[in-house]
């Protein structure tokens, strides 16, 4: 590659060559798009043919039905999946799950779609609006259908043949087997994909499956997901998130830094790489001005509905929404999601405020984030349905509950909303963030005590950082990221904020410039661990781009 950009550099002129990268870049990218299209209809094409074999199965057998119930009420990724490779060689009746559905296709179609797709899952889904669930699934119902989402509709397939079709997003009214891929866990190869992370957070989320001669590994890709895990909140300083919240740069910062033992490749280092281009090899170099933080994905949780819905009999028009009717009852039709949202809940949003402390400004910088509750919340209304009769009309009756509500990750990344550039010649290492959901009343004055702690001078040649983190590279190859009384300057910095006194205090935490921005990449880039921060309250990421 570096022969042939040589080759081009001395054959063209500046601009052909600009015109020729452009051109390339954007044939790249058709062809990742064109290759992506290609690989979901080729998984498409396994998923129609499982469906296809474990209709037959399902059809048939009434033990093959008893088991995929009683597997998936285990709710091993806290949802109602079977993931196939976990369950493949359980014994049903003498003969394991795999050798049955070889008996109603071939050894060597199984082999092909165990092959091509690697997260292969069934799951049976809980549909509260018709009060189809797990639980009451009937076994002894041999008619129940598998059923595939593809592009324009869903196909249900009965003993091998498709037999009805759903219009895309319409939801069956029974119950179904739904043949997907898991979304909840990655698959790894532990021995030609090791993970970049190490320690004990690995071993919470990761379960072995023996698949043959290679033994992979799931890793969920959130602690919350891990049915092992019986704790109702998860203490996690990280979450997978999609390719769309994680920049160019700091996956390009994540290829050079992305080890945890102290050396000059630890994730510790991801900033000095974005914001002044250092790499292990290149230690010195200047602050690109045009870098930022940013607010990724936040997640509130949902108990916090009974804290910040307080504000109900304030006259001013922004005041908290809540819910003001927790049963509706509706004549001969269903509703629509919206028109029950319009109907249990008080208009508005709330008013999420982030109070950001930097060690350059008396006072903090301000970003108000307003989220209304459908946006921030699943509700999981219950519903249920009363047949008319000779007595009385048909009625729906759907019914909220806070306490059943789990909470959105809520996407801010296209909001762009920045926590301001950080440039480290200038500013201390430390942040503080504090949020509050904020409420119409008087305001006050408050005055906060904070730690700051400044890098040594030396490191810094007006917009140049000399050396990776704050201290030198030691005889081990290790590099300091933890303040000491030598690489640092210690103060107190007094803080002045206005305000509304009445507020919900959703908690605080402290961000360090030598915090990790991404923790593991998977699967080429489809999925990213990132570091996050957690006040009890709200989890949030951070981008710097």
């Amino acid at each position: 590659m570096v022969g042939v950009f040589l080759l081009l550099l001395n054959s063209c002129s500046d601009n052909a060559l600009l015109e020729d990268g452009i051109n390339a870049s954007e044939r790249e990218k058709a062809e990742r798009v064109m290759l992506r299209n290609a690989n979901e209809d080729e998984t498409e094409k396994y998923l129609v043919q499982f469906a296809e074999v474990l209709s037959k199965a399902v059809y048939e057998r009434e033990d093959v039905r008893a088991f995929l119930k009683k597997e998936s009420l285990k709710q091993f990724d806290k949802n109602y999946d079977v993931l196939y490779e976990l369950v493949k060689e359980e014994t049903i009746n003498g003969k394991s799950f795999r050798d049955i559905l070889v008996s109603y296709s071939s050894d060597k179609i199984i082999r092909e779609i165990e092959t091509n797709v690697s997260l292969l899952n069934i799951l049976v889904p809980k549909i509260a609006l018709f009060k189809v669930e797990p639980e009451n699934l009937n076994t002894e119902d041999n008619e129940i259908p598998v059923a595939i989402s593809r592009d324009s509709e869903t196909s249900l397939y009965l003993n091998g043949k498709k037999e009805l079709s759903l219009q895309k997003g319409e939801v069956p009214s029974f119950h179904v087997f739904v043949v997907n891929e898991n979304s909840r866990v990655v698959a790894v190869n532990e021995e030609s994909e090791m993970l970049a992370s190490t320690g004990s957070t690995k071993a919470k989320r990761v379960r072995s499956m023996n698949t043959g001669t290679n033994r992979k590994s799931i890793i969920f890709k959130s602690p919350n997901f891990d049915g092992g895990n019986n704790s109702e909140a998860v203490d996690t300083r990280s979450a997978w998130v999609g390719s769309d919240i994680v920049g160019e740069k700091e996956l390009e910062a994540f290829e050079y830094f992305y080890t945890n033992d102290g050396s000059v490749n630890q994730k510790a280092l991801q900033r000095d790489y974005i914001y002044y281009g250092i790499t292990p090899q290149k230690t010195s170099g200047s602050l690109n001005r045009s870098i930022s933080e940013y607010i990724s994905f936040l997640e509130i949780n949902p108990k916090t509905y009974f804290k910040i819905s307080d504000q109900r009999d304030s006259p001013s028009p922004n005041k908290d929404p809540y819910i003001k009717e927790d049963e509706i009852v509706n004549m001969k039709r269903e509703l629509s999601e919206a028109e029950l949202v319009d109907r249990m809940w008080t208009k508005g949003a709330y008013e999420f405020r982030f109070e950001i402390v930097t060690s350059t400004n008396q006072h903090p910088y301000i970003v108000y984030i307003p989220l209304r509750p459908d946006e921030i919340w699943d509700f999981h209304i219950d519903y249920e349905y009363i047949h008319h009769t000779f007595f009385r009309h048909s009625k729906h009756i759907y019914k909220i509950d806070p306490n059943k509500f789990t909470a959105k990750r809520v996407n801010l990344t296209p909001n762009r909303i920045s926590f301001g550039k950080w440039h480290l010649a200038e500013e201390s290492i430390y942040r503080y963030v504090t949020i509050l959901e904020e409420d119409e009343s008087i305001e006050n004055t408050y005055e906060n005590e904070y730690e700051t702690t400044r890098v040594q001078m030396d490191k810094f040649k007006g917009d140049v950082k000399v050396g990776l983190g704050l201290g030198k590279i030691n005889i081990n190859g290790g590099v300091e990221t933890e303040k000491t009384e030598t690489n640092s300057i210690r103060e107190k910095k007094k803080v002045i904020v206005r305000r509304k006194e009445a507020s919900d205090h959703l908690g605080s935490v402290r961000i360090y410039f030598y915090d990790p921005i991404i923790e593991n990449v998977l699967w080429k880039g489809v999925f990213h661990e990132v570091y996050t921060y957690n006040t009890g309250i709200v989890t949030f990421g951070i981008s710097v781009r």
